[in-house]
């Protein structure tokens, strides 16, 4: 305990003494974790449009027009036990005129008996890699007339997911080395303008640890403040973002909500900037010490 209170005191010390080199410091992580900041948010929403777009993809089962209703009954109870299926839907012809009527904007006067759709199923799958089998599945089943699920169309979707999710995925560890090496620089800079404090440190048989620990609370407190302001400057941002979007085009971009990314921000942005500033501080302090030596 007292170990920790000299560690504490030294942290407190170190900040407001060289506070031209701590604010230097502690802006570098800021911006760092700015950007990283602001490429999870990017991240996040192109993986929920993403997701949007792959929970749509559905399979189109058409039946016999003249099918009687104990028949769907079991052929949706047939549907309903495969491993995959997340839901099903029963559109009924005079749904499915009324549908297509809104669709195109115009006005069908028809007999119902001159009604040329047939009752259809819309089935959903828990994944979209799973509806090909699960369409191949139905398409063998007695009572099914036909079916559409746009194959091309779900490989070509599934393909650009795939894409974008790797490519936020490099793009994020990309920018979060980026910030590691900044924040290792930068305390780098801070134990050579400590250089002396250090050697007198050595000089009367300090050991390496106890040189180390107020240099990795220090790049922890830089690497926390930064987290909190980058998260307090995004999160605002986002919420502001969010609801103009929103006045302008409200049902064009699912955007992940406002809350959700806020806390996702504080969370992250809080275990990188730690663990970055414990990490860029004990890798500049250790090379430091292993020069000196």
């Amino acid at each position: 305990m007292r170990s920790l209170s000299y560690f504490c005191g030294q942290l407190w010390i170190n900040v407001t003494r060289n506070f031209l080199m701590s604010a230097a410091a502690m802006s570098t992580a800021v911006i760092s974790l700015l950007t990283l900041g602001v490429f999870l948010i990017l991240v996040f929403n192109i993986n929920k449009v993403s997701s949007e777009i792959t929970s749509q993809l559905e399979i189109s089962v058409f039946m016999n027009k003249d099918l009687p209703n104990f028949r769907v009954t079991q052929l949706v109870e047939k549907i309903r036990v495969l491993p995959h299926v997340r839901n099903i839907e029963y559109v009924p012809p005079e749904t499915g005129i009324k549908k297509l009527e809104k669709d195109l904007k115009i006005r069908l006067i028809l007999n119902p008996r001159d009604n040329p759709l047939p009752p259809k199923l819309v089935v959903r799958v828990t994944e979209p890699k799973h509806i090909r089998g699960t369409a191949e599945e139905i398409e063998e089943m007695e009572d099914v007339e036909d079916i559409i699920y746009g194959e091309s169309v779900i490989q070509k979707v599934l393909a650009v997911s795939l894409a974008v999710k790797f490519i936020g995925f490099a793009l994020t560890i990309l920018m979060g080395l980026g910030t590691l090496f900044t924040i290792i620089n930068t305390i780098r800079l801070t134990v050579i303008a400590r250089r002396a404090e250090i050697r007198t440190m050595q000089l009367v048989g300090a050991t390496s640890w106890f040189i180390r620990w107020p240099f990795l609370l220090e790049g922890m407190f830089f690497g926390m403040t930064g987290a909190l302001i980058s998260a307090a400057i995004l999160g605002g941002g986002y919420w502001m973002a969010v609801a103009r979007v929103r006045d302008i085009l409200p049902f064009l971009f699912p955007m992940v909500d406002e809350w959700v990314m806020v806390r996702v921000l504080v969370v992250l942005l809080l275990l990188c900037g730690v663990f970055m500033g414990i990490a860029g501080s004990y890798i500049s302090v250790t090379r430091f010490l292993e020069e000196e030596a």
